[in-house]
């Protein structure tokens, strides 16, 4: 099926501009007036950003409910292109068949064959996280008989020729993948951190050849949620030192609603945060990473969160919940209200896992196990 619209003279212009200027990373392009329409480009953050540490400058003009095609250039001074068509979910039923039979049209007006990647997305973590990229590179790979396709071998770039930060972001994929599927955690970088233990002391002196050290005031916010029913609405969030690699205590408040959870997670760096919701009989933890934050923080953050509930488990902290968010918001629109509901309808055992869920078992003190399981992603509207 056709739409029926064209590019208008302005896209032509826009991607003759875009495809001959390397330092251009992206160029958005909507439907207005019966017509294909560009939207401002975007540069590449540096000269030497690739396109895993690029995709979070998108973040500004995607949403959850207006469908948009984006073309994105893999790497300064390439030529090779990508062509996104992002049709979220939530977008009106009229805009989502419109953008999806104007797809053909815009490929070949603008030239098919100048595009080496064509992809349909969903969600705005699709072309927000760069795992998720790796994922559809392996899933083309095994599609095509364990042969990656062009595409895909490009997305699986040798190491060797990647930057420093793109390597790190590489770093940071690899142990989020690993704490997913429960797999032993690894020095990934050479810099510690993943899979570490937590300890207390000055010297960090403990089992682990990576373990970690936690402060003194991070250590007593932590153990306050061992009594459920005295911590209740209590919020506390700590986060890694990376100099040092000590678990530090970011802030602890009290009185807190379900709905004024997300407002009290810094959105600036990676944190963990421990929330004892209104007659939830435990904890939820909460591990929040936004795509702005330094590509060591994510790193040394994502490769330790099993370490941190172990650490919650040897505190008698019983966790019940586990979510992931990359930005505070995710946490919002009665998502946080929702769990805890659901939480205390079920008596703390639906969707709940143990504060030190590992290969190793339960942690000292974590109390009754509950069902393994990996962290959850907040729900999304439309998807209960």
């Amino acid at each position: 099926m056709q739409s029926g619209i064209t590019a208008s003279s302005e896209l032509q212009s826009a991607f003759q501009t875009f495809t001959s200027d390397a330092s251009l990373f992206a160029l958005p392009i909507t439907i207005a007036s019966e017509s294909l329409r560009p939207l401002p480009s975007t540069p590449f953050p540096s000269s030497h950003s690739g396109l895993f540490n690029s995709i979070h400058t998108l973040s500004s003009f995607l949403t959850s409910t207006e469908p948009l095609f984006l073309l994105l250039r893999r790497a300064p001074s390439s030529n090779e292109l990508i062509a996104i068509t992002y049709i979220p979910s939530r977008a009106p039923v009229r805009q989502k068949t419109l953008f999806a039979s104007t797809r053909n049209t815009l490929m070949r007006e603008l030239g098919s064959e100048k595009f080496s990647e064509t992809v349909f997305l969903t969600e705005r973590e699709e072309i927000l996280d760069p795992a998720q990229w790796e994922e559809r590179a392996r899933g083309s790979a095994a599609a095509s008989g364990g042969v990656p396709t062009a595409g895909a071998a490009r997305a699986a770039v040798d190491e060797g020729l990647l930057s420093v930060e793109e390597r790190e972001l590489q770093a940071v994929k690899r142990a989020e993948e690993e704490e997913r599927h429960g797999t032993r955690g690894r020095d990934l970088m050479g810099e510690g951190g993943s899979g570490a233990d937590f300890v207390t002391g000055k010297n960090g002196e403990g089992k682990g050849r990576n373990a970690m050290k936690i402060s003194d005031e991070a250590k007593s916010a932590l153990s306050a949620f061992k009594d459920v029913a005295a911590s209740e609405g209590k919020l506390a969030t700590f986060s890694i030192d990376i100099p040092t690699e000590e678990i530090r205590l970011v802030s602890t408040k009290t009185g807190i609603q379900p709905a004024a959870v997300a407002s009290n997670i810094p959105a600036d760096k990676p944190s963990y945060t421990l929330y004892n919701g209104p007659g939830v009989p435990g904890s939820i933890f909460i591990y929040v990473c936004p795509g702005s934050s330094k590509i060591k923080e994510r790193m040394i953050h994502a490769s330790s969160r099993l370490g941190m509930t172990k650490l919650a488990g040897w505190e008698g902290v019983e966790i019940v919940k586990r979510l992931e968010a990359g930005d505070p918001e995710e946490l919002g629109g009665g998502r946080l209200e929702e769990e805890v509901k659901a939480l205390t309808a079920a008596g703390g055992v639906t969707g709940g896992l143990a504060g030190a869920d590992s290969e190793e078992g339960p942690a000292p003190g974590s109390g009754t196990a509950t069902p393994r399981g990996g962290f959850a992603r907040p729900k999304r509207p439309g998807k209960r």
